[in-house]
C-alpha cells in the first residue's frame, strides 16, 4: 500500500499528538533557537478584538469602559467573557513546541481553515496576531504566526474558544448593580405587596457592612440574611439564554414584579414570567428589550411564602467569648473549659477524656452563630432532655434545648428565654454532637 503525501502528514500529526500526551512539554522542547512568544497585551490596554476567517469575522470594540459586540451582531458584550479571553491570549504566551514547517492544512492553520485572532491597542495595526488551527490538547491549539509557515503548539485555548458563536459573546449579566447598593426592594405577587428596606450600615471589626433588611408591617422578626439571599439571587443572575423581545414568557400575568432601589435613587424593575419554574426563570428588565432565561433559583427565591422569611437566627456572639460549654444527651453530660494558656478545650467531665480540638472548635463556632433550617409555627415542642449550655466571659449564659425529631432527622429546638420553635438541620446537629465526642 502506498501512502499519499497528505496521509503521511496526517500520520505525522497523530504521532505528534501521541508524543505530546506521553511527555511533559517542558522536557520535549529541543535545545536551539528560543521559541517565539506572543506580545503581551493587558485587558486594560485592548481596544478591539477580531476573530474569524476570510469570510466571517467577529468584532468586539471597547465602548468606554465596557465592551460591545459590533459584528456580525450589535449588542453589549459580556465584559467578563471578553476579559477572560484577553487574560488568556494577552499574557505573553510562549510557544510550547515547534512541530513542523509547512503541512499547514494537516494542522488546520492554512489560510482556508485557520481562524485569525487580532487584538488592537489603538492605531491601524493590531498589537497581537496569530492563527489558530485544530485543538492540540486541553487548553491548547496548533498555532501559526503571521508571515511564517512554522507550526507550533501553544496554550491559547482550544479551537472551540475561537469558534464561539457571536450570540455567546453577548452580555449575560441581567442587572448592572451590586447587592450591597440595593437600599430597598418591593415585591408584588398579585394582591400581595412586600416592601423591604435596608437598615443603616453597621461596623464589624472596623469595617462598614450594609445594614440588614426589614419588612414593612411584618408580624414577626424578619431574617435579614434570607432577604439578602433574595436580592443576591436576582442581582447576580446571569442569562443562560437570551430570547427576542416577543418571546412568550408569561409576562402578562407575571409570577412577581420586583422593584430594586439603589443608593443613587434609581430603580430597576424586573418581571418574572408565569412560565418560570424551579428549573429556569424567565425575566424582563426595564430598559432592555430581551427576555432572559436565568437559573430557577430566582423563581424559587421570589415565590417562597412570606412565612419562610421569619428570623432563623438562634445565636449571634463572638465564639472567643465562650469560656465553658457542655452537652447533655441520654443522661450523660460532657463539659469543657477553654484554657487560654494552651489555647485548647479541656474536658472537665467526664474525667480522663481528651477533646478533639478541631471538632470542639467547629462546634463552638456553630453554636456562636447558630441558624435554624426553618421556624415551626404549629407550636408543638416536646423537650428531649438533650441540649447545650454555654457560659460567656461576661458571665452571661446561653442554652439550647432540643426537642422531638422530625421525619427526616431534623430536630426541633428552642433557645432559653425565647418563645420561637426552630428546626435544626441534621447536619448541624451532627457537627454539634461531634464536638462533644458524641458523633
Amino acid at each position: 500500500m502506498t501512502l499519499t503525501r497528505k496521509s503521511l502528514a496526517m500520520l505525522g500529526v497523530a504521532g505528534v499528538l501521541a508524543g505530546l500526551n506521553a511527555f511533559d512539554l517542558g522536557e520535549a522542547v529541543a535545545e536551539g533557537e528560543p521559541l517565539p512568544t506572543l506580545p503581551a497585551v493587558s485587558a486594560d490596554a485592548a481596544t478591539k478584538i477580531t476573530i474569524g476567517d476570510q469570510i466571517n469575522m467577529l468584532t468586539l470594540q471597547r465602548d468606554g469602559s465596557d465592551w460591545r459586540l459590533v459584528a456580525p451582531l450589535d449588542y453589549p458584550a459580556d465584559d467578563k467573557l471578553v476579559k477572560e479571553f484577553l487574560k488568556q491570549v494577552g499574557g505573553g504566551i510562549t510557544m510550547d513546541v515547534k512541530l513542523d514547517d509547512g503541512n499547514l492544512e494537516a494542522y488546520g492553520v492554512d489560510d482556508q481553515h485557520a481562524l485569525r485572532a487580532d487584538v488592537w491597542t489603538g492605531g491601524t495595526e493590531p498589537a497581537l496576531t496569530f492563527f489558530v488551527g485544530k485543538t492540540a490538547g486541553p487548553g491548547a491549539s496548533f498555532v501559526r504566526l503571521p508571515g511564517s509557515e512554522t507550526v507550533y503548539r501553544a496554550d491559547v485555548g482550544t479551537r472551540a474558544r475561537y469558534e464561539r458563536p457571536a450570540g455567546e459573546w453577548r452580555e449575560r449579566s441581567i442587572l448592572a448593580m451590586e447587592r450591597e447598593d440595593v437600599s430597598a426592594m418591593t415585591v408584588e405577587r398579585g394582591s400581595e405587596i412586600l416592601r423591604f428596606r435596608r437598615g443603616p450600615p453597621t461596623t464589624v471589626e472596623g469595617e462598614e457592612v450594609p445594614g440588614a433588611f426589614t419588612l414593612d408591617g411584618a408580624g414577626f422578626p424578619v431574617d435579614g440574611d434570607s432577604v439578602e439571599l433574595m436580592v443576591r439571587a436576582l442581582v447576580r443572575a446571569r442569562a443562560g439564554e437570551l430570547h427576542n423581545e416577543g418571546y412568550d414568557g408569561g409576562f402578562e400575568d407575571p409570577v412577581a414584579t420586583v422593584a430594586l432601589t439603589v443608593r443613587d435613587g434609581s430603580v430597576a424593575r424586573v418581571v418574572i414570567g408565569r412560565r418560570s419554574d424551579e428549573k429556569s426563570t424567565l425575566l424582563r428588565v426595564s430598559g432592555r428589550p430581551e427576555v432572559f432565561r436565568a437559573s430557577g433559583q430566582v423563581f424559587t427565591a421570589f415565590t417562597q411564602p412570606v412565612e419562610a422569611l421569619r428570623d432563623r437566627t438562634m445565636s449571634r456572639f463572638d465564639r472567643g467569648a465562650v469560656t465553658t460549654m457542655s452537652w447533655s444527651e441520654g443522661g450523660m453530660v460532657v463539659s469543657m473549659d477553654w484554657n487560654p494558656a494552651t489555647a485548647q478545650w479541656l474536658v472537665t467531665q467526664p474525667a480522663n477524656v481528651d477533646a478533639d480540638q478541631r471538632a470542639a472548635i467547629e462546634a463552638v463556632s456553630t453554636l456562636a452563630s447558630l441558624r435554624a433550617r426553618s421556624v415551626a409555627t404549629d407550636g408543638l415542642f416536646v423537650p428531649s432532655g438533650a441540649g447545650a449550655k454555654l457560659r460567656l466571659a461576661d458571665g452571661s449564659t446561653w442554652e439550647l434545648i432540643l426537642g422531638q425529631a422530625e421525619a427526616d432527622g431534623a430536630v426541633r429546638a428552642r433557645v432559653a428565654g425565647r418563645g420561637d420553635i426552630f428546626v435544626l438541620d441534621p447536619r448541624t446537629l451532627a457537627v454539634l454532637r461531634a464536638g462533644f465526642g458524641r458523633g
